[in-house]
């Protein structure tokens, strides 16, 4: 790669990481990671180090300050000559954007190296986000996978060798490279979903009582484990499988619905009380209580884009007959911080 090159390369790494990246660029990174092994390897480090480091301004108030955190964070050497990832120039770039936009992974996401049991060449990379976070990796195939909080994607280093299969717990937006030799495989807990080139969300967190898969473009194959049933899903359709009665449903929905959170905004359109809940639980780390199984069928048309719980309590409240009550637990008798606690019933007139 020669230096005019490698400095387009780094920049379109920089303008991916801070979600500035156009979809012409996005074609140019693609063809840099598809060149050869040394510009991946590049490319997956600045992934790593991005996720790792949490830059945040009021912490990283000058870049020498955010270079030594960055270092200790990632375990680098204070060589800064020899390291071609994140130079001291690169990084105050990085606190320049971050200031500018809202970054795709809020806190620091925690990354979980390949590790080998040993008995086995095989071995796994894992991703993981905790409450509150969101990442946004690229597999090796080019495929691009943005995880939602508390969200664990797993895959085999072995991966788009002879197959391209992951696995999911929690929520991830998948925009899958096309290949119809090689079909794209997400494996859940209870469900097979097959891709060769599409744009799809999951939904699949172990806590909850369904699974769903929302597609936007392309064809995927929704196949239950249980009986072995495969479901076609067409864009603008939602495939469901209920844990409990084992039942899954094909419906149509508008997509931004369920795709709107990897922007950081929560879009609701026509939505039952109960989903709504089931969304804002997530996006603000809460836990709900409805009195009154009544209030389930209200439903609820809104868009939130940086208001606070309480303001989007105070809406619901506005808009539909129900009162809201925040309890704020801080902590119990074993130390654990626990979730604010909302409880919802019906208002009386």
């Amino acid at each position: 790669m020669i230096m005019a090159e490698g400095n387009h390369f780094e920049e379109l790494v920089l303008r991916y990481l801070s979600k500035e990246i156009s979809d012409s660029e996005l074609d140019q990174l693609m063809v840099y990671l598809r060149s050869d092994s040394k510009t991946r390897r590049y490319f997956d480090k600045e992934n790593e180090l991005w996720q790792i480091a949490n830059l945040n301004q009021d912490v990283l108030n000058t870049t020498d300050n955010g270079w030594n955190i960055l270092k200790e964070k990632s375990g680098m050497e204070d060589n800064r000559s020899s390291i071609v990832i994140i130079s001291k120039k690169r990084l105050a770039a990085v606190l320049v954007a971050a200031s500018l936009i809202l970054i795709a992974v809020i806190g620091a996401s925690l990354i979980k190296y390949p590790k080998t049991d040993g008995n086995t060449a095989k071995s796994n990379s894992a991703i993981m986000t905790g409450e509150g976070e969101k990442a946004s990796i690229i597999l090796p195939d080019s495929t691009i996978v943005t995880l939602n909080s508390g969200t664990s994607l797993t895959y085999d280093n072995d991966y788009n060798g002879n197959t391209r299969s992951v696995k999911l717990k929690g929520e991830a937006y998948f925009d899958v490279r096309t290949n119809p030799d090689k079909p794209f495989l997400v494996q859940l807990d209870s469900i097979y979903i097959t891709a060769t080139g599409t744009r799809f969300n999951v939904y699949s967190y172990k806590n909850d009582n369904r699974i769903e898969a929302t597609l936007e473009e392309g064809h995927i194959s929704f196949t239950t484990q249980s009986d072995n049933k495969t479901f076609d899903v067409n864009p603008g359709q939602q495939a469901v499988f209920f844990s409990k009665s084992k039942e899954t449903i094909i419906r149509n929905v508008t997509t931004e619905t369920y795709t709107a959170w990897k922007e950081n905004k929560l879009r609701l359109i026509d939505t039952p009380l109960e989903e709504a809940l089931r969304k804002i639980a997530r996006r603000y780390n809460v836990v709900f209580e409805v009195q009154g199984p009544n209030l389930l069928d209200l439903k609820y048309t809104a868009t939130f884009i940086d208001e606070s719980i309480e303001e989007v309590m105070q809406m619901l409240g506005t808009v539909s007959p129900i009162s809201y009550k925040v309890y704020n637990r801080t902590s119990v008798n074993d130390k654990q911080y626990l979730k604010p606690k909302i409880v919802i019933w019906s208002r009386k007139n």
